[in-house]
């Protein structure tokens, strides 16, 4: 007995180690995809960062030996130099993107500004303290990031020394506004922040970190930051972090932290994401871990305990067998018998849906008989007016026009890609598709319908309204769009026959199509029914109930799905939705 306890204590150890090697497995390896994923991430978040600052970094070089700047610079008070070397940074300012463009003299006042006629225009503000005009004025590229002095606007500044016959030295000097980048950052759930060499955060895809301090700035660092105004008038609070297994925890959430150096400014690019998700997975996996082992476990305990009981009944099995074969065998033969029947039976429904098939191909093309009478119709102009300009260009060649004759030829052309465009459709609109998936624009698609509809559209003074389906491709093959679009709007001009007032109304977007009607609707209880082949809610002898069947298989054999619901002016709305959300 005790020996028996021993191992059962014993199992249980190696039970709990092995559920602890599992968990530490589980949560390295997690670490490591998350850090590998995080430096995916602070690759790309660092390129947008430099390419954003690079692209601008050039204007001060391109404008350095302008000669509207350094006339201004040559001549400070005199007002019309002045006045053109405003008009002409604000100018340069809205064509480049640059939220300021201004000049500075040798002793860091701005001469010149792009938001010289704006309330706060820097025109005649004093920047000599900022690092970056000092670096420039040295004849270095002066770069700095920091709070506007005037504006109050964070922003990263570049400057350039410019001359003037090796006299009046001054500074060209650019600022660029980050808070669009900022923005692109928000909607991720981690934390992404750019830390400068004194632990500020400058950038953050959150508000309330900004400016903050990740430990407490030194006296030094404060007076060297009070110097330059760098992120004046902001406090500069510390952040309020707290510690978890070497790990930071802000507002109550434990985070591990990515990092990534910057070319510029020794700026830091960090990624705080949050831990506590990989250790519930881990837990999670774990779980899963000790249940399938403890269900092993007592499987081998039951096949034991099963095999025992086989053996135990093994003789009444072999008493059994004879009759167990007699059995099977008056089974094998109804077996035989119900194969024959499903064959039958399943022959009998490929005949059905063939004669379906061919009974839906029928109301196509009585449909396509529809569109070609109307097409007809429209052939009919063009065809009278090819005639009479083919009488033109014999004339006008028998006079020798021949310019005349060459416009003349291009409008024939024209009539002729017209009747083209009336007719090409015909065929193919009676031909069947297995797959219709892929990809076509619903103007072109709505205008060929309406080449064959437009006189009935005409006769009835029905008015059709497009909403917003310019320049739009949906997921599904022209052609097929084509039948789609027809039987609807058949069916729309049908059920608006003698209404006054009759609209029919299109809305799409990119992976859905609406269409409905003012007209009469479909009953709740129909609406469920309507799409069933024969089934039809028009008189004897007005259709064979197949065109919502057809435009129910066009669209989902393009992977979409067709919605019937009643619209709120009283018609039938029809939506075709190609979204994979379900």
């Amino acid at each position: 007995m005790l020996k028996k306890r021993i191992l059962w204590l014993f199992g249980l150890l190696l039970f709990s180690l092995l559920l602890l090697w599992i968990w530490l497995g589980s949560w390295q390896r997690q670490i490591a995809e998350q850090e590998l994923w995080a430096q995916q991430q602070l690759q790309i978040y660092r390129a947008t960062l430099v390419s954003e600052i690079a692209r601008f970094e050039n204007i001060p070089r391109a404008l350095q030996s302008h000669p509207v700047l350094t006339r201004t610079l040559a001549s400070p008070n005199n007002i019309d130099v002045v006045t053109r070397a405003n008009q002409l940074l604000e100018q340069l300012a809205a064509d480049t993107g640059v939220e300021t463009l201004y000049l500075m003299n040798a002793q860091g006042t701005v001469l010149a500004a792009s938001n010289w006629q704006q309330s706060y225009s820097l025109v005649g503000q004093n920047y000599g303290f900022r690092p970056y005009f000092h670096d420039a004025l040295q004849g270095s590229f002066g770069e700095f990031y920091g709070v506007g002095a005037t504006t109050g606007i964070p922003g990263y500044f570049f400057g350039l020394q410019m001359d003037h016959e090796g006299t009046n030295s001054g500074v060209l000097a650019a600022k660029i506004t980050l808070l669009e980048l900022e923005k692109s950052w928000q909607p991720t759930r981690d934390l992404v922040m750019v830390v400068d060499p004194d632990q500020v955060i400058a950038l953050a895809s959150r508000t309330e970190l900004k400016f903050k301090t990740l430990t407490p700035l030194s006296p030094k660092a404060r007076q060297r930051l009070d110097r330059t105004r760098q992120y004046a008038p902001l406090p500069l609070t510390t952040l309020e972090l707290g510690s978890r297994n070497g790990q930071p925890v802000w507002q109550s959430k434990q985070y591990r932290v990515s990092q990534l150096d910057l070319p510029r400014r020794q700026w830091r690019l960090q990624l705080w994401w949050p831990s506590r998700p990989l250790m519930v997975n881990a837990t999670l996996v774990t779980a899963v871990a000790g249940f399938s082992i403890i269900a092993m476990t007592l499987l081998l305990l039951y096949w034991r305990q099963r095999r025992r009981y086989i053996q135990v009944q093994l003789k009444a099995k072999n008493e059994l067998e004879h009759k167990v074969m007699e059995r099977t065998s008056a089974l094998a033969t109804s077996n035989v018998q119900l194969a024959r029947q499903v064959r039958e039976r399943t022959q009998a429904e490929a005949r059905l849906r063939a004669i379906q098939h061919e009974l839906i191909q029928s109301n196509r093309l009585a449909a396509l008989g529809q569109m070609a009478a109307s097409v007809a119709h429209e052939v009919n102009q063009p065809l009278t007016a090819l005639k009479n300009q083919s009488t033109n260009t014999l004339l006008l060649a028998r006079r020798g026009m021949y310019p005349q004759v060459e416009e003349s030829l291009q409008t024939m052309g024209r009539l002729v890609d017209r009747m083209a465009r009336l007719t090409s459709q015909l065929k193919l609109f009676a031909a069947t598709r297995r797959k219709t998936r892929g990809l076509c624009r619903l103007d072109e698609a709505l205008d060929n319908v309406l080449s064959w509809l437009s006189p009935r559209l005409d006769e009835q003074q029905i008015r059709l309204e497009n909403t917003q389906t310019k320049g739009l491709t949906l997921p599904i093959e022209l052609h097929a769009l084509e039948q789609v679009l027809a039987n609807l709007i058949c069916n729309s001009l049908d059920a608006l026959v003698g209404r006054e007032e009759a609209c029919i109304t299109l809305e799409a977007g990119d992976d859905f199509l609406c269409l409905w009607d003012n007209g009469p609707g479909i009953a709740p209880p129909l609406l469920d029914k309507v799409t069933e082949p024969f089934f039809s809610t028009k008189e004897a002898g007005q259709g064979l109930g197949l065109g919502l069947a057809i435009v129910r298989d066009l669209v989902e054999a393009s992977d979409g799905r067709l919605e019937i619901t009643s619209s709120p002016s009283g018609g039938a709305r029809f939506t075709l939705n190609w979204s994979q959300d379900e």
